[in-house]
């Protein structure tokens, strides 16, 4: 009930702010600042910017009519019209003008989502918005979406059969906006002969979109755990489940998407990442300070009775989507009431079972990811990854772990970058935070970890009491390795850490570097290292003097620039036996 309040007095807030604002402006020059430096960002923030007008107008109406009380909707018509007066619902960074001379018209995650949010509000707002607008917002999105889908042939985007979460975002987008085109048509258009025609091209494109949407589920192993990220498990979902609940609705309840053993094991993902002291599990192009959308977590909240609602204070609140999604922002409104409805028709307490916060002294294995999580007392966190170097958002990251003591990332893992041209081309293992160089993980013969799906893990091993063995030579190149093995020992009662490496190899000329990165200041003490206020590393034979820390340039997604420090040291060689050992632990 906090939340809901807080929710709407945010968005009543916004709207009356920005009606004293200027609109954004997309222009030529924006828009071509991905092509000629691969800047995004710039173009992006004017570009979101739109789509918070869009929000926060639209919610006001909502609340008007919700309250019946009178309501001014020229401002959100005034927005609407914008939009569809877009030269481009895509972003100039999944288009291509040179090659493709009809770029205007480009289904990515954007556009699907624009053609859903404006369909979503008009069949909403139907009886309220301005008729010849109502036809408008029809008209382009059956322009620029709809009907270019409907074209194509089966699986004729390369986002239908992807495991990833534009396949959910747009599928999800799609179907969605067929069925409110649909029921559309025939409240703008009663006279018109071909309401059984438009009726057709919905199934059809619902069928399309079921059965792609199996590739998204496809994208999960059984253990629920999506290997992009959690923001984009976050990201995916909330398409996913959007359209399940509309599929589940128009079919009378004989389609249920979100139904399944593995639905489940999905669903329960989210608070596995979630520790004690706020951070939340960051690999792949994950953030370690995400924010949940507290309608999504309602909603699976309802569906499962195995979902915990993370602590409150970690709840998304409305500015802090920085691409101002409609649907996500619009069922953390309408899940969260029909979540609080269903508490309120309860009598077993479940509303406090349900905010409790993370427990600490848990260990989880996802068999499939190869990831270990475990907490533990001081608040202190651990995970640490098998997997391979050629996963979804892939990060070469084989043997990474992180380490967290309440607030503070001991050991990072820094998550996703700013996301530029390089990012996603040929240069990306040359970015600190994809490299394994940006990672917990060491570097052998003065060599990192290759990319591609064949540099992995080599087995993963793990005991409940919280020790886990990686063996990971696969991750560097043959010439470097033969056997290399690393075992992580968490102690869920003291929260300590301890690490030891061994690798079994040829001659090196360059020996076994250790590298661990952290977000914290580190400074040398007598016997070990601090790191942050609170946690000391103690290495086994080697002394303080010997370490080095070195300064590195982080850009983190939002584009902005921070110093994060490597910890670096040589590991004891004989006969072709490197061995390393140390240990983390709060003070």
């Amino acid at each position: 009930q906090q939340y809901l309040f807080q929710y709407e007095t945010e968005l009543s807030r916004e709207a009356e702010t920005l009606s004293l604002l200027d609109f954004p402006v997309l222009t030529e020059e924006l828009f071509s600042l991905f092509e000629k430096t691969g800047n995004r960002l710039r173009y992006e923030e004017a570009y979101f910017g739109r789509r918070k007008y869009l929000v926060a107008f639209a919610f006001n109406a909502l609340f008007a009519k919700e309250r019946d009380i009178s309501m001014d909707l020229s401002g959100l018509e005034w927005v609407l019209e914008q939009i569809c007066a877009e030269t481009c619902w895509a972003l100039p960074a999944h288009v291509n003008r040179k090659k493709d001379e009809k770029w205007k018209i480009t289904l990515d995650l954007f556009a699907c989502e624009t053609a859903q949010s404006l369909l979503e509000i008009a069949f909403l707002l139907r009886n309220d918005l301005r008729p010849e607008l109502l036809c408008r917002i029809w008209k382009e999105s059956s322009r620029r979406v709809l009907q270019p889908f409907l074209i194509q042939e089966n699986g004729a985007f390369w986002w239908e059969t992807s495991k990833s979460n534009w396949n959910a975002v747009c599928c999800g987008s799609v179907g969605a906006a067929a069925c409110y085109a649909s029921e559309l048509f025939p409240v703008l258009f009663p006279n018109a002969e071909s309401i059984e025609s438009i009726n057709q091209n919905c199934e059809q494109i619902l069928t399309r979109v079921t059965r792609d949407l199996s590739c998204f589920l496809a994208s999960f192993g059984e253990d629920g755990a999506c290997m992009e990220g959690l923001g984009y498990w976050e990201y995916g979902m909330s398409y996913f489940s959007m359209f399940a609940e509309l599929l589940k609705e128009k079919t009378g309840g004989k389609t249920d998407l979100l139904d399944g053993k593995k639905q489940r094991k999905i669903m329960e993902f989210q608070q596995k990442c979630y520790f004690p002291g706020g951070n939340t599990l960051s690999f792949s192009d994950g953030d370690s300070k995400s924010r949940y959308r507290m309608g999504l977590t309602c909603h699976f909240a309802m569906l499962d009775p195995n979902v915990k609602i993370p602590p409150l204070v970690r709840a998304m609140h409305f500015g802090e989507d920085p691409c101002y999604r409609w649907n996500a922002a619009y069922r953390d409104w309408i899940w969260t009431k029909q979540y609080l409805n269903v508490l309120k028709s309860r009598s077993d307490g479940s509303e406090n079972a349900a905010e409790e916060r993370v427990c600490s002294g848990t260990f989880t294995y996802l068999a499939d990811a190869e990831w270990a999580i475990a907490t533990g007392k001081h608040q202190t966190a651990f995970a640490i990854k098998g997997g391979n170097n050629g996963e979804p958002h892939n990060h070469n990251d084989v043997g990474s772990f992180l380490y967290f003591i309440g607030e503070e990332e001991i050991i990072s893992d820094l998550g996703a970058g700013e996301y530029t041209k390089a990012y996603f081309g040929p240069e990306r293992y040359s970015v600190l935070c994809c490299s394994s160089r940006g990672h917990s993980v060491p570097i052998l013969d003065g060599k990192e970890q290759c990319k591609g799906e064949t540099y992995r893990a080599d087995a993963v091993n793990y005991s409940e009491t919280g020790e886990i063995s990686i063996s990971f030579a696969g991750a560097y190149e043959k010439e470097s390795r033969k056997k290399l093995i690393r075992t992580a020992v968490f102690c869920r009662e003291t929260g300590e850490l301890q690490i030891k490496d061994c690798l079994k190899t040829a001659p090196l000329d360059n020996g076994f570097t250790e590298n661990l990165v952290t977000r914290q200041n580190v400074s040398r003490e007598k016997d070990r290292i601090r790191i942050g206020d609170r946690g000391t590393l103690k290495i086994d034979g080697v002394s303080p003097e010997k370490i080095q820390i070195i300064p590195c340039i982080h850009r983190d997604h939002q584009g902005k620039m921070e110093t994060v420090f490597l910890i670096q040291w040589e590991a004891d060689g004989k006969e072709n036996i490197w061995r390393s050992r140390f240990v983390l632990c709060p003070e």
